[in-house]
């Protein structure tokens, strides 16, 4: 459960911050702006050379870009302010609405996509709490993938380049992470990035490639550790390509490595290597049950990945990528790497995690597409479809959610009064804790001990039921008078009276 880790980590580690460590601080926030900095730059100039053949098919394709980019931006503003879930309420309680100080040294649990939290901190700063300035970092990466996607494609030496951006655009699963203040979609982004300029790097030994791919990387790396998995898939895939330059390519991925660990040094220093390499989440589990569970996380990775597709789009996106040859022995090594780096680490990976290859597939798929006629309006078409497909579906959260919880909440802040005191589980409690944000209750430490009245809310979606949730924090109901105060479907809302 890694509210509970994260609150025990937090709590031990915020104690360890005095002004000695100041200097070590703002040392390594001046080197991470400095590098992102000279990433933009040299990502700006390196887009500038993307070469299309024809001014007219470039003409073309810019403005199909523009108008998916579009496309994909209304199919993802809607759910701007829906309720925030479980993981995105706890970025915001944990790290984005702390002081900078925190944000960059205090890994208490992988929760902190630290590159996605300082935007977030930024964003919270200049607009408010409110869920759309928390999530605008992941909305803005979330539609910067679409022509991302068709870049990429086109470094890549995809014909399909616009179908491509189509498919980004309106795709379920990126419309769903676009709206999820984390930072999936910032690594999706850095991985198109560093896909592209090693294109670069293994065709001609480019330098300026090999610096985009070191940013690209370490930035990925920076924001969610799991970026190894896409880093792994684009190094190996790259160095057993034929006819490629290792020297160079050598060099870019050291370049990576060494930016990464200048990046963390800060949170090294304060919360230690183990807090990032040997956390709750990343321990190995017993081999029994690593590889009895597998075949249902590879099952369970495909089909969030496409949820809200339809049936016929997934055989397409499959015959394409075979009919784009892109199965290549590059490919195939870099995918027996990334599976050899699981086996190895022997981790069950979230399905939220293949999320970055979402985008690669589609690329891959496209180039099996060649209608050069129809290109433009299949990218439309596939956009629009795909967008109306994601408004269609409801589709659970995987990071977790309390349903209702606005009228919960509201509820609650009628009803308590001093002296009581607010129970909620796993999924529950920190969404609960983000909407009652000025009520003078602790939601997240309840002192269960001597309250007169405790305001209980169950969750069906994770599996808290009364019982469950009163076993959580101890409590023998023998001990109260139970009354249930509202039933709201997936959730409920009792009250407990001495």
């Amino acid at each position: 459960m890694w509210a509970e880790y994260a609150r025990s980590a937090y709590n031990r580690r915020v104690d360890e911050l005095e002004a000695a460590i100041a200097p070590l601080l703002w040392g390594g926030v001046a080197a991470g702006v400095a590098l992102a900095a000279i990433a933009a730059a040299v990502l700006v100039r390196g887009t500038q050379r993307v070469a299309v053949p024809h001014e007219r098919a470039a003409t073309r394709d810019r403005i199909v870009v523009a108008l998916l980019t579009l496309l994909g931006a209304a199919a993802r503003l809607p759910a701007m302010t829906r309720p925030l879930g479980t993981d995105e309420a706890g970025t915001f309680l944990y790290y984005a609405s702390k002081p900078l100080a925190i944000v960059l040294t205090i890994y208490g649990s992988p929760n902190n996509h630290l590159l996605h939290t300082i935007l977030a901190h930024v964003a919270v700063r200049m607009f408010g709490d409110a869920e759309w300035g928390l999530r605008l970092p992941a909305f803005l990466a979330g539609t910067a993938l679409i022509p991302l996607a068709w870049w990429t494609a086109r470094r890549l030496g995809c014909n399909g380049a616009l179908i491509a951006a189509g498919l980004v655009a309106g795709a379920p699963a990126l419309v769903d992470y676009s709206n999820d203040a984390r930072g999936y979609t910032l690594l999706c982004a850095c991985t198109l990035v560093a896909a592209a300029a090693m294109a670069g790097v293994v065709r001609h030994g480019a330098r300026r490639a090999a610096i985009v791919f070191a940013a690209a990387a370490a930035l990925g790396f920076y924001t969610v550790p799991v970026m190894l998995y896409p880093f792994v898939f684009i190094a190996v895939a790259a160095l057993v390509k034929r006819g490629a330059r290792r020297a160079p390519l050598l060099a870019a991925l050291a370049a990576a490595l060494l930016l990464t660990a200048a990046l963390y040094a800060p949170v090294i220093a304060v919360s230690g290597v183990k807090a990032i390499i040997a956390n709750h989440f990343v321990r190995p589990i017993p081999p029994s049950v690593f590889f009895a569970a597998l075949p249902h996380v590879i099952v369970s990775g495909w089909t969030r990945s496409m949820a809200g597709i339809p049936l016929v789009v997934q055989l397409l996106i499959v015959i394409g990528v075979v009919a784009g040859r892109r199965l290549t022995l590059a490919t195939g090594a870099g995918a027996l790497a990334v599976a050899a780096v699981v086996l190895v680490q022997r981790v069950l990976p979230f399905p939220r995690l293949w999320l970055p290859f979402l985008p690669l597939l589609f690329i891959a798929a496209a180039c099996g597409w060649r209608w050069p006629r129809f290109e433009a309006l299949v990218a439309v078409a596939a956009a629009v479809a795909l967008g109306l497909a994601a408004a269609a579906t409801v589709r659970p959260r995987e990071t977790g959610e309390l349903p209702n919880v606005l009228t919960i909440a509201r509820t609650l802040r009628m009803r308590v009064r001093p002296g009581d005191q607010i129970v909620a589980g796993v999924a529950s409690d920190l969404p609960l804790a983000f909407y009652l944000r000025g009520v003078p209750i602790d939601v997240l430490h309840p002192d269960v001990a001597h309250a007169r009245r405790i305001f209980v809310v169950t969750n069906r979606t994770s599996d808290m039921t009364l019982p469950r949730t009163l076993e959580l924090v101890h409590i023998d109901a023998r001990a109260f008078t139970v009354r249930r105060v509202d039933d709201y479907g997936a959730s409920a809302l009792y009250v407990l009276t001495r």
